[in-house]
């Protein structure tokens, strides 16, 4: 019985010390929850194809690594391949200009995001957006993509 009642003093002593249940999660929504104060401009599917079919100025920032990018890409031929590791080089190289308009992606949207505050809040870039929801949005929404392998477009649907 004595060791039992030392499990159970250890059990509550542990979780008074880490504050409860440890979620992971929470450092994402925390990253998001910064990020939001410096890049809080969206585009959605619909305002990304208008802004493509009257040609707006503007280039899109695939954020994702290489081996993402295979899977597909908007078909855009202002597109820049910038991972989000190595933005820094991005704009020391002048790659990315602050007075030009951007529009991040990613798969979902979080580390297009993420960039976006970065390019914002280090670099002084006002004309950065997010394409919400990622490519996943764009392909949920019956859109081409440009395969990485430059075979052309193609259509993907998304199982679960």
């Amino acid at each position: 019985m004595k060791i039992l009642g030392k499990i159970v003093l250890a059990a509550f002593l542990a979780a008074a010390l880490f504050g409860g249940s440890y979620n992971p999660l929470d450092g994402v929504k925390a990253q998001k929850q910064e990020a939001l104060k410096y890049a809080n401009k969206y585009v959605t599917v619909q305002q990304l194809k208008t802004w493509m079919k009257d040609g707006k100025k503007f280039n899109i920032v695939d954020v994702r690594e290489a081996s993402e990018r295979y899977a597909g890409q908007i078909p855009c031929k202002r597109t820049l391949n910038i991972p989000r590791g190595v933005l820094y080089g991005a704009v020391k190289k002048g790659v990315l200009k602050p007075n030009n308009t951007y529009i991040m992606v990613c798969r979902t949207g979080h580390r297009a995001l993420l960039a976006a505050a970065v390019l914002a809040k280090y670099y002084n870039f006002k004309n950065v957006y997010v394409l919400k929801g990622g490519i996943k949005a764009w392909i949920q929404d019956g859109n081409p993509v440009q395969n990485g392998l430059h075979l052309g477009n193609v259509k993907i649907t998304l199982t679960k």
